[in-house]
């Protein structure tokens, strides 16, 4: 169906400018305009015949309408030369049977004009609405094309990294082994107290960095892999599995709900184990429940029976480096969360056990069979 139209500019923003098209939307070639001559023609010999012959001048016009209408069909608003046609020609042949131009015969013509007006113009902006249509759809895969082929740069681009930084890792944990391995022979040849003192700070500093580049292989991993519907009940129960020596409860509100976020959500879950285990000092229960938040969210919440969190640190323990320890697997969590939209804060009491909620907006949860 070609329709003709062109691009403008007008504010900075493409526009189209149509014209009616040069075919119809549903007659087959050249058939058009023969069909609309035979009417015409047809229209002719009824005024002739019936009006100016016979001298009836009511049923036989009603027959114009359908000339007008198909014209305004096939060639829009330029139906109103047809329309002004036939109109003169009824009045032309009143005039000559009664010697007066009617009011009835005027009426009638203004009549032809007006339908050829609306259909023309009805039919020219539904094939010009078509024809914005066609083209804000090339325009829209064209875009796509692009952001298909700069998703295959970037995912090519994005391996090419995933490997340099992989191989690096390799490298620097083989360099750190080494490392160790020479700090261990270091405290076997020597029994000064001091000595000993500045090699077990080297060991430690030796271990941090080796947290710190297994922390670089989770961080590479986020955002790699398409999120996922994730149900909340199986991976808290598969952290209580890992963690025998904690009672962990799982409470059964859990059951159904299923979170749309990123595949390391696990990461998140066994982060929080990790730091109640490090900083809640007397730890022993666990408990993964759910709650609802506001009017359309919900709450996924983590709860241990440790000393908690101080109230100056309850916004600082999510920062890089921050903590006893890297001071990464927080700062971890909250960015595997964010992918997905997911935000997570801390609001225990300090002195009863830590409390995380994991807030979910609507959207982002559902309730599974």
């Amino acid at each position: 169906m070609p329709h003709k139209y062109q691009r403008i500019l007008s504010g900075g923003r493409n526009r189209v400018k149509c014209t009616y098209p040069d075919q119809a939307w549903w007659t087959p070639g050249e058939f058009k305009t023969y069909a609309l001559v035979l009417l015409i023609l047809t229209g002719l010999l009824l005024e002739i015949v019936v009006h100016f012959w016979f001298r009836i001048e009511v049923v036989y016009s009603h027959f114009y309408y359908l000339i007008i209408v198909v014209a305004g069909l096939w060639y829009g608003r330029k139906a109103i030369w047809i329309a002004l046609f036939f109109g003169c020609l009824h009045i032309a042949v009143t005039y000559s049977l009664t010697g007066i131009i009617s009011p009835d015969s005027l009426m009638r013509a203004v009549m032809f004009c007006i339908v050829a007006f609306v259909i023309g113009t009805i039919v020219e902006q539904m094939n010009c609405y078509q024809a914005r249509t066609v083209e804000q759809n090339r325009e829209l895969s064209e875009v796509n094309g692009r952001l298909e082929a700069s998703q295959k740069a970037f995912e090519v681009a994005n391996k090419k990294l995933n490997l340099l930084s992989s191989i690096t890792r390799h490298d620097i944990r083989n360099q750190l082994m080494a490392l160790l391995g020479y700090v261990e022979l270091s405290k076997a040849k020597t029994t000064d107290p001091e000595l000993l003192q500045f090699i077990g700070q080297e060991e430690n500093a030796a271990r941090n960095i080796e947290r710190q580049i297994e922390f670089t292989k989770n961080y590479e991993d986020i955002g790699v892999r398409a999120p996922l519907w994730q149900n909340i009940g199986t991976r808290a129960k598969a952290i209580r599995s890992m963690n025998t020596d904690l009672r962990i409860d799982v409470k059964p509100e859990l059951e159904n709900v299923e979170v749309f976020a990123d595949p390391l959500l696990e990461k998140v879950f066994e982060n929080l184990v990790d730091n109640s285990r490090r900083h809640g000092v007397r730890v022993r229960h666990i408990t993964f429940s759910a709650m609802q938040y506001g009017l359309g969210d919900i709450a996924i919440v983590y709860e241990d029976d440790g000393i908690g969190v101080h109230e100056t640190d309850k916004d600082r323990i999510f920062e890089k480096g921050f903590g006893k320890n890297t001071g990464l697997g927080l700062f971890l969590s909250r960015e595997i969360l964010s992918i997905t939209g997911l935000v997570m804060k801390e609001t225990g009491i300090y002195g009863q056990g830590a409390r995380f909620e994991i807030l979910v907006p609507q959207g982002k949860f559902r309730y599974g069979s």
